[in-house]
């Protein structure tokens, strides 16, 4: 009977000691947050007096601020385009990690085969025009839906 109410008391009152953390997104969006872990490209947190877990894609998030020990933490550096879009910056994503991206726009794309190419090249040629479009529009993520040969679709996400 100790051990449970122990337990019972240690759940309630652990949210107290919690330490809170300030993330601060890409597009200047602020949060007050308890931070729990970052894994799998994903920020793991929980917000004030509450239980829930919640999570954000790291590459919206630039800083994470601990409030009780004044550090800061760098999580991901913003993707800029210079003058001329440079494709090799723009970011393949799964889905699920596309959490607090703003989802843009779909690309679509043709390609057609060569005799003697391998599926590997095939796929890799149709990656590259995806991202090719996705920076021309100043897009900095993609998640690629199909990438087969005459069929290439992305859908494009930002900050």
């Amino acid at each position: 009977m100790k051990n449970l109410i122990t337990a019972i008391a240690v759940l309630f009152t652990a949210q107290f000691f919690a330490q809170t953390h300030e993330i601060i997104k890409h597009n200047g969006e602020k949060l007050d947050v308890n931070f729990i872990k970052v894994e799998n490209n994903l920020v793991y947190f929980a917000y004030p007096n509450s239980m829930e877990e919640h999570k954000i894609s790291r590459y919206a998030v630039a800083q994470l601020n601990e409030k009780a020990k004044n550090n800061s933490k760098v999580v991901t550096e913003k993707i800029n385009f210079s003058e001329k879009p440079d494709y090799k910056k723009v970011i393949i994503l799964k889905e699920s990690e596309t959490i607090g991206l703003k989802k843009s726009e779909s690309l679509t794309g043709y390609l057609g085969s060569v005799k003697g190419e391998t599926r590997w090249s095939v796929s890799e040629i149709g990656e590259n025009r995806l991202k090719e479009k996705a920076a021309s529009k100043g897009h900095q993520f993609i998640v690629i839906t199909s990438n087969k040969v005459g069929n290439l679709k992305a859908v494009a996400y930002t900050y």
